[in-house]
């Protein structure tokens, strides 16, 4: 059993000798013990213990144990002596400042439902942001910005949560009914437009030869932008036309490819637009054309499967097969020795993409024309007449190496340069080393201008073209000087006759020495070549 603990005080004594003072266990007392300090040896009696003096609360006055006082000190107030209240201590969370993340949230929330007051208010016009959406998905989204703003209003106003609560009504009260207030470009689950009459901005007698399957399928498509932009060209008097193309099964991913392929293929205004209709349905309007229905669906024909012509509404539409917008494997199409490569870089020609379309043209610029030459040339031919291509480089040099009738290659290149000198840019050297090749003769005026802007650069083309640029050169052999005239002189002695055989003889006399035996060489192979 353990032994209990002797709670006994220890004694307090002090040496009669030395005075030195000591704590001593009680079960000492009567007994002779030795001092430490001056080793005196004396026993523990009431003679050495020290006592201390006993006092009772209250009996020394001790002002500064005042500030511990649990009960109010009750102190007589002399009368007529005005005493003064204090107010309780402020809180000291009031003097903190505002913590950062919760001055980023309430930014953050007032930010929010400005932006999206912005979003419902613009982007729901036509060919908006929110085009095509439904009135109740944009109401869920005015929705879900207020309660994530409320949320963080709340959070961002700790010491005044009615504040932040009212301003958080405040924003819901002009957020929510901003849906159903701007309502432009809205459409029901079906896809159709929001609009309750789908004929509105159309004359009457129109909609009243119109048969109801007709008004059905306007409201279906949704075609109220289609109708906006032919009454804006009739208007305007350009005759150009607008046309619908809907198209059904197009992922989002690929619909501004889509646009700027009928933008470049149909010469299109810039206006026209793709507006969601659900589904993954489109109605692309394609505004600004002068030509027929049936043409534009020939050349909507890449993007999917043609099902249908609506001609009572101009409308087309089109499954979209979404894998023609997909590659193929790139270590195939770069394979030469693989047999599937001609035939996988001629489907990439046929490709909306003209990125994918510039890559197959390069490889096949570097590859031997052995399968599918004809309709690999003619798509290049039909490549490099289009506006929109900018790679005319790469497409005159596989032409150079694929076309087999060099005249309809030659012609499209010659067609091509025309409209480069025209719109003042840059020519590439490889649609002149085809012209030159095909002989085009047509061409001199314009590469002759080129060889006075740059000799070094164009001299070897130009002298390919042979005896028809001798009268050119003689003609402004008189008015040339420096580099062009040695150029000039050069030239002539490879491609030039008899007559240019005087006008050297002429030039020489008054030509300093080193023309003249530049003059000397052009007539030796001259008079050689006469010869012969």
């Amino acid at each position: 059993m353990a032994a209990t603990t002797d709670e006994t005080p220890p004694l307090l004594i002090r040496c009669p000798s030395c005075g030195q003072r000591f704590k001593v266990g009680a079960e000492l007392r009567e007994r002779t013990v030795e001092c430490g300090g001056c080793e005196q040896r004396f026993r523990i009696s009431d003679e050495v213990i020290l006592r201390s003096r006993k006092f009772y609360p209250g009996e020394h006055a001790q002002f500064s144990a005042n500030r511990y006082q649990r009960v109010p000190i009750v102190a007589s107030v002399p009368e007529g002596l005005q005493t003064i209240s204090y107010t309780d201590h402020a809180d000291a969370s009031s003097f903190e400042p505002v913590l950062p993340q919760r001055m980023i949230a309430g930014a953050a929330a007032a930010c929010g439902v400005v932006l999206m007051g912005f979003l419902l208010f613009f982007g729901s016009t036509r060919g908006g942001m929110l085009d095509g959406m439904s009135s109740a998905n944009r109401l869920m989204m005015a929705g879900f910005t207020w309660v994530v703003a409320s949320v963080l209003l709340i959070y961002a106003n700790p010491r005044s949560r009615k504040a932040g609560l009212l301003f958080s009504l405040l924003c819901g009260g002009v957020l929510l009914p901003l849906p159903l207030i701007f309502t432009e470009g809205t459409v029901h689950a079906k896809g159709a437009s929001s609009e309750e009459n789908p004929t509105k901005g159309r004359p009457p007698t129109a909609v009243t030869a119109e048969t109801a399957q007709v008004a059905q399928l306007r409201q279906l498509i949704g075609t109220d932008p289609l109708v906006d932009q032919n009454a804006k060209l009739a208007k305007e008097g350009s005759g150009r036309h607008a046309y619908g193309l809907w198209l059904r099964g197009l992922d989002e991913s690929n619909k501004l490819l889509v646009r700027d392929y009928l933008l470049r293929a149909a010469a299109a205004d810039p206006s026209s637009h793709p507006y969601p209709r659900g589904r993954n349905d489109y109605l692309m309007v394609v505004a600004g054309v002068t030509m027929p229905i049936e043409k534009l669906a020939e050349l909507a024909a890449p993007l999917g499967e043609l099902s249908q012509i609506y001609r009572e509404i101009d409308v087309i539409e089109i499954r979209v097969n979404n894998g023609n917008f997909v590659s193929s494997a790139a270590d195939k199409l770069a394979d030469r020795e693989d047999p599937a490569f001609y035939d996988l870089n001629k489907r990439e020609l046929e490709s909306i993409d003209l990125e994918r379309v510039q890559a197959a043209v390069k490889r096949l610029a570097d590859a031997a024309p052995k399968l599918y030459r004809n309709d690999i040339s003619r798509r290049l031919i039909v490549l490099l007449k289009e506006d929109g291509v900018e790679f005319r480089e790469d497409l005159c040099r596989a032409l150079m190496r694929w076309a087999d009738e060099s005249n309809t290659a030659a012609e499209a290149a010659e067609g091509a340069l025309r409209k480069l000198v025209a719109a003042k840019k840059t020519v590439p050297r490889e649609m002149i080393a085809l012209l030159v090749k095909a002989k085009r003769v047509s061409i001199m005026p314009i590469l002759n201008s080129l060889w006075l802007g740059d000799s070094g650069t164009w001299e070897p083309y130009y002298v390919e073209l042979g005896p028809a640029i001798e009268p050119t050169l003689l003609a402004e052999l008189k008015d040339l000087s420096g580099g062009l005239r040695n150029s000039a002189v050069h030239m002539l002695g490879k491609v030039g006759g008899s007559a240019s055989l005087t006008e050297l003889e002429a030039a020489g006399a008054k030509a300093d020495p080193e023309l003249r035996v530049r003059i000397a060489a052009a007539e030796k192979a001259i008079r050689e070549r006469l010869r012969e």
